[in-house]
């Protein structure tokens, strides 16, 4: 299994130091040994368009194929130096829902219609509840820190589904920050920000069309929030298509806003001003 490690960054991209710019927040999700190919497809990109910062998605054990705290190869890959920094983000544990927590009698129609529409069985943290969420958000952040050696510096649930017991859930854990579809929740500092997403659909040939559509569509109709986010998935290095839709929008995207982190995001107000 071949993993990139140093590679020089063709253009430095600056940070954001005025909070008020226009920002972008770029995310690699479902960072997992079984995606290594594709990873290293992704990490070349970012680094040859000069990306500056980065957030990897982490999976502990995707699918329940691949531990990743287990592998030593992928260990050493997790620690290793980028041309860019690298936030390490906690992307759930196993990535898939459970069959029988999807089809019990209290999910909402709500809920069907996001299992349905919005991801191919992946909402893991949309039915867990309880004792069952907190150890599995506490088997999560044993995971990443074993690989890269320090604790996330966020959660993000899969497909950006879960319930109405999470974010307290996080906050109790001390998590940073988590986000949705459409907003970015600070739980640090107790803030809310519209930080809409932009990212592609592979499944099918449909899906490509519909998210190549969309994306043009996004870029447009987002492109007066102060914040926006693009999240690259390891399957999307598959498509030509796909790859040139991610090289024009982040061309486009960087001529009018800055590449920032998280951190700098949900840094104190007292310290981002």
């Amino acid at each position: 299994m071949t993993y990139v490690r140093d590679e020089p960054a063709s253009v430095a991209q600056p940070e954001c130091n005025n909070p008020d710019d226009r920002a972008l927040l770029v995310s690699l999700h479902d960072v997992t040994p079984i995606h290594a190919a594709r990873i290293e497809r992704a990490e070349r990109l970012l680094a040859s368009l000069g990306i500056s910062s980065v957030a990897y998605l982490f999976v502990p054990n995707f699918h329940g194929r691949a531990p990743a705290h287990d592998d030593a190869e992928f260990v050493a890959w997790c620690r290793a130096r980028r041309p860019y920094s690298v936030e390490w983000v906690l992307h759930g544990y196993v990535h898939r829902e459970d069959s029988l927590e999807a089809h019990e009698p209290s999910s909402r129609l709500t809920d069907w219609f996001a299992r349905r529409f919005l991801t191919d069985g992946e909402g893991e943290f949309l039915s867990l509840r309880g004792r069952r969420l907190v150890q599995r958000l506490e088997a999560g952040v044993r995971s990443i820190t074993h690989a890269t050696g320090r604790p996330p510096e966020g959660f993000v649930a899969p497909a950006w589904l879960y319930n109405d017991e999470l974010i307290p859930c996080l906050k109790r854990l001390h998590m940073p920050f988590t986000e949705s579809h459409f907003h970015l929740f600070d739980l640090q500092n107790d803030r809310v920000q519209g930080a809409p997403v932009i990212a592609w659909a592979s499944r099918s040939p449909a899906h490509r069309s519909g998210s190549l559509l969309a994306t043009r569509v996004g870029r447009r109709l987002w492109a007066g929030q102060r914040l926006l986010r693009l999240a690259l998935h390891p399957s999307d290095f598959d498509h030509e298509r796909i790859v040139d839709s991610i090289v024009r929008s982040l061309d486009l995207l960087r001529t009018v806003r800055s590449v920032i982190s998280y951190r700098e995001v949900c840094r104190p107000r007292d310290l981002a001003s």
